[in-house]
């Protein structure tokens, strides 16, 4: 490659001109010096750097404007969301954020006001992926190729053996939240802080994941993160709580949008069950209120077999309800609860439907 520099008339530089040409660079050419009557002659404001070539895009991590940093497509709950958006400020180079699926009751309406953009669709490219809180492959966009990715951050386990060819690039770990996988990463890359939105999304995403740390999936990681988090929020002090009460509210208004918003469909012991989760500030009304609706709700799934786990951050325990008398004796048996003749369990601790599923499978 040759680059032609162009002067003033009087001093246009050809190919006839008697210069040196020095390239310590591929593809840049330096103008070392212009002989005209015997005398040297610099060319004005030329400088190596004006001279040098469009900067080609290096590998990732350090530029990255072709990747994508993405979650799951069935619906999108704080963790996956706060790490899309905390992601993006790993880098410089911005990846582009996009989230395909709807957010659920956990991306409550007071975090829907804290500035963060993304895209619901990317645009035409050729991209990597970053994925982050699920490596269930069924459960990525459709846009997502699979052997372009190159990062996979998630909390979930199941499917850790098919990324490990990735090597360090899979973080997949038993850790609360996910959201702390990406302040760990944040940290390493940056000496800056992060935005108050990012500050505000990742904690939040580990208050809610570690059930405001009383779920046994809690690590000290996770409070090391939380409380580092802390000095970049701008979050009022009882926090927890008004965020816990923002998701009753939607479940309130719309029960409905809430459950099917967090349910999944599972197998346990070979049976197909529906297992959704709410979690709520006061669980023991909300059942009382909506018993039937949640009924009708989780009847729509199509199994008799179905469970609505509901953590109850004010009494630090979980209530469960379920018709099924087969998921009834599961639950006795592993968790010690009782329903005491009724359709409703109410566990000693809080739980998470990832811990009481490991139990019962």
């Amino acid at each position: 490659m040759r680059y032609r520099v162009q002067f003033p008339a009087s001093r246009q530089v050809n190919e006839d001109s008697n210069y040196k040409k020095r390239s310590n660079f591929p593809c840049l050419i330096i103008l070392d010096k212009i002989m005209t009557n015997n005398k040297l002659i610099l060319p004005p404001k030329i400088t190596p750097a004006s001279l040098k070539p469009p900067n080609l895009q290096s590998n990732f991590p350090d530029q990255m404007p072709s990747v994508i940093v993405t979650t799951g497509k069935r619906f999108i709950d704080i963790d996956g969301y706060a790490c899309v958006i905390g992601y993006k400020e790993i880098h410089n180079q911005k990846p582009i954020a996009v989230i395909s699926g709807p957010l659920n009751h956990s991306v409550t309406q007071t975090v829907k006001t804290w500035p963060a953009s993304y895209q619901t669709s990317p645009p035409p490219g050729d991209y990597k992926f970053v994925i982050v809180d699920v490596s269930e492959p069924q459960e990525f966009p459709d846009f997502v190729d699979r052997k372009k990715i190159i990062e996979i951050y998630d909390h979930h386990f199941g499917f850790e053996k098919l990324w490990e060819y990735l090597g360090e690039k899979a973080k997949i770990e038993e850790i609360g939240a996910c959201a702390t996988l990406i302040w760990e990463e944040y940290k390493k890359k940056n000496s800056h802080p992060p935005s108050s939105t990012c500050a505000n999304l990742l904690s939040t995403a580990i208050l809610s994941n570690t059930l405001n740390f009383k779920s046994s999936l809690a690590t000290a990681r996770d409070k090391i993160a939380f409380e580092e988090l802390k000095k970049f929020t701008q979050l009022p002090p009882d926090w927890e709580i008004i965020y816990y009460k923002d998701q009753e509210k939607f479940a309130y208004l719309n029960p409905a949008l809430a459950i099917t918003g967090d349910t999944k469909i599972q197998k346990i012991k070979g049976l197909k069950c529906a297992v959704a989760q709410l979690e709520l500030w006061n669980s023991r009304n909300f059942l009382k209120e909506h018993k039937n609706t949640i009924k009708l709700i989780m009847q729509g799934f199509q199994t008799e077999h179905w469970l609505l786990i509901s953590p109850s951050l004010s009494e630090g325990r979980d209530f469960i309800f379920t018709t099924s008398e087969t998921l009834k004796n599961y639950l006795k048996r592993h968790l010690e609860i009782d329903f005491f003749g009724t359709d409703v369990g109410l566990t000693r601790k809080l739980f998470l439907r990832k811990e009481i599923l490991k139990k019962i499978q």
